[in-house]
């Protein structure tokens, strides 16, 4: 463990055995008091587990540089170790919460003593995971105008293909008492990140930006793309690892969050600490912001004042159309109406010598076959009411031709279209005792 005030092994070994010879005044416990007088540094306390191995315990002295200030929200400041342990699965860099606006900067070299805690962001039963942080902090500034620690790129390359490793069965799923493995998943790589200066290069955006300031881009442009720009979420078991929420440390009166789209590319370099949160996972909280580059998705020409548009494109209720005047607007619930719509052959290019056939047809009193009930096309006629028909006449196919007095009966042949058979003459088909029987 590198520190700036080294105390080697041989060092305490030798003490050790003076005091165990009679050499030195003292005893085997003032040895091990000697021996554990390190300083602590940032990656003991965030150790190589999730979960730090010096949680509830005060903690004196802890050396840094300010990588970032947040004077917004969760308050507090950022440090990091310029000294790193080669431990891959150590974090370099704390959060140190301070519950009102810190009144540290950027580059300034930093003693914090505190008590080491896990904050859950959404409490204990969201199941989300934790942040080592320092809470109630007693802040000395050493020095001021510092350079940062250099910011590790985080790319396609440096991000694992695997997302999570399997729970342990022992602690009910859990992966928070399971050694990082940083090269192997994507939440390790990530988790032995937190707190560090980091950076990312050109991404593509995949998720809008918000109301509360936040945009998602992914440092895999290849990775379970999307046809219009986004990126596919495909399971629990497919997830997009190069996933990463982007905010600012700048207030928004200060410097205005940029609004992006899906598809929109944030280019240039993104830099600041590595923070995690219940709304959007791992997070780039940007002391340094990339510009906004527009992608293939752009807004309506037609659209204007009162308008409202949904995320990618897609038209809502209420937005003006190009075939309305100016200005107006549909209400939802707001009818479109129809004009009567004519008969083929009054339209315009209509037919006219079938529209003379139907009026004939109508003045004769008959239909035209397209208004047969029933579908009955060339061979039906139209019922007519009971105040238009003529005495004795029959309505149906088989009517008579010629019309009768009153009372005089229709002779069989004289005239009809079609002869009936009496009723009393039909034949029925007979039915058998066997079909009359019921079902056993």
């Amino acid at each position: 463990m590198r520190s700036s005030h080294p105390r080697s092994a041989a060092v305490a070994a030798l003490v050790a055995s003076a005091l165990a010879t009679g050499l030195l005044a003292g005893s085997a416990d003032a040895a091990e008091g000697a021996v554990s007088a390190d300083p602590i540094r940032i990656h003991d306390i965030q150790g190589t587990t999730r979960i730090s191995p010096l949680v509830g315990k005060q903690v004196a002295d802890v050396e840094g540089i300010v990588t970032g200030v947040r004077t917004y929200g969760s308050r507090g400041f950022w440090m990091q170790d310029p000294d790193a342990d080669g431990n891959d699965a150590t974090s370099e860099g704390v959060f140190v919460f301070t519950n009102s606006v810190p009144t540290v900067a950027v580059g300034d070299a930093v003693k914090v003593s505190g008590l080491v805690g896990e904050y859950v962001p959404g409490g204990a039963a969201s199941g989300n995971q934790s942040v080592t942080q320092i809470s109630k902090p007693a802040v000395t500034v050493v020095s001021s105008g510092n350079a940062l620690p250099e910011a590790t790129a985080i790319n396609e390359y440096t991000v694992p293909a695997a997302y999570a490793p399997a729970g342990d069965p022992a602690a009910a799923g859990s992966i928070n008492g399971l050694t990082l493995e940083p090269s192997r998943y994507a939440l390790d790589y990530y988790e032995a990140l937190e707190g560090m200066n980091v950076r990312i290069g050109t991404s593509r955006v995949v998720g809008a930006t918000d109301p509360y300031a936040e945009l998602w881009v992914t440092v895999k442009g290849w990775e379970n793309t999307a046809k219009r720009g986004g990126t596919i979420y495909g399971s629990y078991e497919s997830q997009n690892t190069g996933r990463l929420q982007i905010q600012q440390l700048a207030p928004l009166a200060q410097q205005p969050f940029p609004v992006a789209n899906v598809g929109d590319k944030l280019t240039g370099t993104t830099e600041g600490p590595l923070d995690f949160n219940q709304f959007g996972g791992y997070t780039l909280v940007a002391r340094t912001l990339g510009t906004v580059k527009a992608g293939t998705i752009a807004p309506r020409e037609d659209q204007g004042a009162g308008g409202q548009r949904a995320r990618g494109g897609h038209v809502q209720r209420g937005e003006p159309r190009p075939d309305r005047p100016a200005g107006e607007v549909r209400q939802p619930g707001q009818g479109r109406r129809r004009e009567p719509r004519l008969p083929r052959c009054r339209r315009p290019g209509g037919d006219p010598g079938r529209q003379r056939r139907q009026e004939r047809r109508h003045r004769l009193g008959r239909a035209d076959p397209d208004e047969v009930h029933g579908g009955d096309h060339g061979r039906g006629r139209p019922r007519l009411p009971v105040a238009d028909r003529q005495p004795g006449e029959q309505q149906g196919r088989r009517r008579a031709r010629r019309q009768h007095p009153p009372g005089v009966p229709v002779q069989p042949g004289a005239g009809l279209l079609h002869r009936a058979r009496p009723r009393a003459t039909r034949r029925r088909r007979p039915v058998s005792s066997r079909s009359r029987a019921r079902p056993p």
